[in-house]
C-alpha cells in the first residue's frame, strides 16, 4: 500500500525502494533545499518585481511570457542552479558518483486560467514514463512559496498499480526535444505539442492534494500518476522540480512497476542527465541498452 511518510530517516537506497513501491516523501525546509528556494526567489523578485505571484494581474498575458520565458531559462541552465542541486542531493546522502540529475525547472502556474500554455502549462494528469523516463526515476518537487489546496499538485493513489488507456504509444521522446521544447515560448493560449493523455476519464476518488510551505520537498516515482491541480488561489505559483536516476538501478533494470507506458526515446531521455560529482553527461554506454523502438508495459 502506498503512503505518505513524513521525514522518513532513509538511506538512498531505502529512499529509492520505497518510492518504487508507490510511496510518497515529504521532507520539511532543510538548509541545502532553503538556498535553492532562496537563488530561485531571488531570480523570481529580478523578473517580476516585489510581488511575483501577483504580477499577473499587472500584465498582459504576452508581456507575461516574454518574462517567464527568459527566466525559466536562466535558473534552468546557470552554474549555480547545478551547484546548489548537487548540494541537496549530497544532503539527502545520495551517491554523488552513482546519481544522475537533469537540470532542474521553474514551473510556473497562473491562478484563474490565465496562461495555461507553453512557459505556463499546466500538466494534465500523466506519469513522467509517458515522457520517456526510466522506471527509475525520482522526481523530486518542492514551491518556493507556501501553497494552499487550490495550488498545489494531484496526486492519483489509486493509479499506482492500475492502469489507464493512455496516448504514451504516439510519444516520442526525440520528436519532444526537437519539435515539442522549442514550441514552448509561442504557445500562449493553447497547448498544442504533442503531450501523453489519458484518453479515459481519470477517476479522482483517490486523489490526495499535499499542502506544503516552501522548500518542503516532495519526493515521488516518476511512474506515478499525478497532475497539476487547478490554480483557483487568486496566486500564481512558482515551483521546481527535478529528477534523479540510480546508475545501478538503470543498469539492473530497477525501479516502479510499469503498469500502461509504451512510449519510445528513452535512450535519448537519459542524455539529458548528468553526474551529480562533476556534471558530466552520462555516458552512451548507459543510454544505448535503451534504444527499443518502444517499451512494453508490464
Amino acid at each position: 500500500m502506498n503512503t505518505l511518510r513524513l521525514n522518513p530517516k532513509y538511506s538512498d537506497q531505502e529512499r529509492r525502494e520505497a518510492i518504487y513501491n508507490g510511496n510518497l516523501l515529504l521532507h520539511t525546509a532543510s538548509p541545502a533545499v532553503t538556498n535553492l528556494r532562496n537563488w530561485a526567489d531571488e531570480l523570481i523578485s529580478e523578473a517580476f518585481g516585489a510581488e511575483p505571484q501577483k504580477a499577473q494581474y499587472d500584465m498582459a498575458v504576452e508581456q507575461f511570457v516574454t518574462v517567464a520565458g527568459p527566466l525559466k531559462s536562466k535558473f534552468t541552465n546557470h552554474q549555480k542552479t547545478k551547484e546548489l542541486i548537487r548540494d541537496i542531493l549530497k544532503e539527502f546522502g545520495c551517491d554523488l558518483e552513482r546519481t544522475y540529475f537533469d537540470v532542474p525547472r521553474l514551473r510556473v502556474v497562473s491562478s484563474d486560467g490565465y496562461l495555461t500554455a507553453g512557459v505556463g502549462y499546466a500538466y494534465k494528469a500523466h506519469r513522467d514514463s509517458w515522457y520517456g523516463a526510466p522506471d527509475c526515476q525520482l522526481n523530486w518537487w518542492f514551491p518556493i512559496y507556501d501553497l494552499d489546496v487550490n495550488q498545489t499538485m494531484s496526486m492519483y493513489t489509486n493509479y499506482w498499480a492500475a492502469p489507464i488507456q493512455n496516448s504514451s504509444d504516439a510519444y516520442n521522446h526525440k520528436e519532444w526535444i526537437e519539435v515539442g521544447r522549442t514550441l514552448a515560448a509561442s504557445q500562449i493560449t493553447t497547448d498544442t505539442r504533442k503531450h501523453p493523455l489519458p484518453t479515459e476519464k481519470v477517476d479522482e476518488s483517490g486523489e490526495m492534494r499535499i499542502v506544503s510551505a516552501a522548500a518542503e520537498m516532495l519526493v515521488f516515482s516518476g511512474s506515478y500518476l499525478h497532475a497539476t491541480a487547478p490554480n483557483t488561489s487568486g496566486k500564481t505559483r512558482f515551483s521546481i522540480d527535478f529528477r534523479t536516476i540510480s546508475l545501478d538501478d538503470l543498469l539492473a533494470r530497477k525501479g516502479a512497476p510499469n503498469v500502461d507506458c509504451k512510449a519510445s526515446g528513452l535512450d535519448v531521455y537519459l542524455k539529458d542527465f548528468l553526474l551529480a560529482s562533476d556534471f558530466s553527461p552520462i555516458a552512451d554506454e548507459y543510454a544505448a541498452p535503451y534504444a527499443d523502438s518502444a517499451r512494453a508495459a508490464a
